[in-house]
């Protein structure tokens, strides 16, 4: 007890309750005002620090932090969620080229697995276990497929990165996939709560872009992942045009748990600290999931010095994949990992097809778009296990100011191998030129991928029939027998020949043209849906990043 001189007993006990109270009034003062600015900030932020005799150690530094100050040690990353808002979360991580790359990838891995890992198991609730309960059998021959390649692949990697970037970059790849698996078992145990998930698990969700094409060759889903690129060049005055892209990606409903991703890492061309060089690709911003390492809608936006890339896919339309499907374990390396490969060693467009074209396989077929700001070269790129190909663009788009992919091939070989569904191809394709014609501005741009303000694209194909040539907003909960499947995000990126501008985001469903918003518990309460908002009606935002 403290003890007052010259006072009595009870003036003591009195000074010592008052003093005491105080001090409790300051420490509750406190916790309710941290708590308060917790409430308003909700960005948590997160260093990863390492050492030869200590290993990794994740220090927290939960939220309202000044982020420009946080300390970059091997790597650190925040993470905001704002999916009830605008349905998108943010992670944004960064490493330290002063460490060896593993410690880098696998520092990165645990950041994004701990800071996500709600997210992520929510992610895995909604798709991969609703999936695979209704085929059991089916996912088993899948994971056992995705293990075995793994193992092998893995193994090549250990033998081969110390001489050859690819392989480096490889083995990268799955150093951090181990981080990611690491941090997000380190935040359920110290979040106390009962949820597990298998090591499978955690490679079924970062091989995203692998996934679609293998769940239609191994009948667990015929649903497909599919995009609807549009570039096109605006008109300004005494200025060269602005290069505008949008990427509106259909998919299921179950898959609108959305992430935009930033990863800035250190990384080297080959493991040595002292010799090697830097990647060309410092940076890659990516639309995203919840445990995915690459971005499975296939947007990404590569920064380097003094260059830009920006690489945007679709899947091909194709009715026969199980011609050109070839599953060998031991013959590809998976698409994730050639992608995420590809953006990070790519110096130019022609660079990134040289290596998505090494240790081709599996099961995906996907036409990309390569463009190049600073040059305004284009490179259009097709895909399969079997071939790819590729031309330049270039003339054809400053000729017509515009280009339009919803993976109808421009290959003939690659046509004659996929066998597209019959339609009238011709007539599409003067549909989607019509769009365009009296776009010469960003806004009116917006409106087209979101609904097609124009005249001659209405509210009428609400009733339209599921068709891989839909139209560019095509909602399957609007169908007279609803389907939980249409048009998920838009993706605007503005580039002049300086580099980017502009990039925003729009996540759900469109609602143009007097279309309802999108809402679960009237159209699918018996689906999945964890973690989502009961609405999905939401305006643009973009992505501000913190960290160079």
């Amino acid at each position: 007890m403290l003890k007052v001189v010259g006072a009595s007993w009870l003036q003591t006990r009195i000074s010592t309750y008052i003093l005491i109270t105080v001090a409790l009034l300051g420490i509750g003062a406190i916790i309710l005002g941290e708590f308060g600015h917790v409430e308003q900030d909700g960005t948590y932020s997160a260093t990863v620090t390492w050492n030869h005799k200590g290993g990794y150690r994740i220090d927290f530094w939960g939220q309202g932090n000044d982020l420009t100050a946080v300390p970059l040690h091997a790597a650190r990353a925040y993470y905001k969620t704002g999916i009830f808002e605008h349905g998108w979360s943010y992670i944004e991580i960064e490493t330290s080229s002063k460490y060896p790359d593993t410690v880098q990838a696998y520092a990165a891995g645990l950041l994004e697995g701990s800071l996500t890992w709600q997210l992520i198991h929510h992610h895995w609730y909604n798709t991969v276990k609703a999936e695979c309960e209704t085929k059991a059998a089916e996912c088993r021959k899948l994971t056992r497929y995705l293990r075995d390649n793994t193992a092998v692949i893995r193994e090549r990697a250990e033998l081969l990165d110390s001489t050859d970037p690819f392989w480096h970059m490889v083995r990268l790849f799955y150093t951090q996939l181990d981080g990611l698996e690491a941090g997000w078992k380190f935040a359920v145990r110290r979040s106390r709560v009962s949820v597990s998930l298998e090591s499978e698990d955690f490679l079924w969700l970062a091989l995203a872009s692998d996934i679609p094409g293998f769940q239609q060759v191994f009948n667990i889903s015929d649903i497909p992942m599919n995009s609807m690129i549009y570039f096109k060049s605006l008109p300004r005055d005494n200025l060269e045009p602005l290069i505008v892209i949008g990427h509106n990606t259909a998919a299921s409903y179950t898959q609108m748990l959305r992430l935009v991703k930033k990863y800035t890492f250190g990384y080297h061309m080959l493991p040595s600290l002292k010799t090697a060089a830097l990647i060309p690709s410092r940076s890659i911003v990516m639309s995203s999931y919840p445990g995915a390492l690459s971005s499975r809608d296939e947007f990404y936006i590569m920064r380097g010095e003094n260059r830009e890339l920006i690489v945007t896919g679709t899947s091909l339309l194709t009715t026969n994949q199980s011609e050109w499907s070839f599953l060998h374990p031991k013959d590809h390396v998976m698409l994730s990992v050639r992608l995420m490969t590809a953006n990070r060693l790519a110096t130019n467009g022609q660079s990134w097809f040289d290596t998505i074209y090494h240790q081709n396989g599996g099961a995906s077929a996907i036409q990309w778009i390569t463009f190049e700001p600073r040059s305004t070269t284009i490179l259009l790129v097709e895909q399969l296990p079997s071939v790819t190909v590729a031309m330049n663009y270039t003339k054809e788009f400053k000729k017509a100011g515009y280009i339009s992919y919803v993976g109808i091939s421009n290959f003939p070989n690659v046509n004659d191998i996929v066998q597209p569904a019959k339609k009238d191809i011709n007539a599409w394709k003067t549909r989607l030129a019509r769009l365009q014609e009296n776009i010469t501005t960003f806004g009116q741009f917006r409106n087209m991928m979101r609904g097609c303000s124009q005249e001659d694209c209405t509210a009428k194909n609400q009733n339209s029939k599921l068709d891989p040539l839909q139209e560019l907003t095509y909602r399957g909960d609007l169908e007279d027998e609803p389907l939980s499947y249409g048009i998920i995000d838009t993706k605007i990126l503005t580039i002049d020949t300086d580099g980017f501008e502009v990039f925003e985001t729009i996540s759900g469903p469109a609602t143009s043209q007097s279309r309802i918003p999108f809402k679960w518990s009237e159209r699918f309460p018996n689906i999945s849906h964890v973690g989502h908002p009961d609405t999905l009606n939401f305006e643009s935002v973009t992505p501000k990043w913190v960290w160079v």
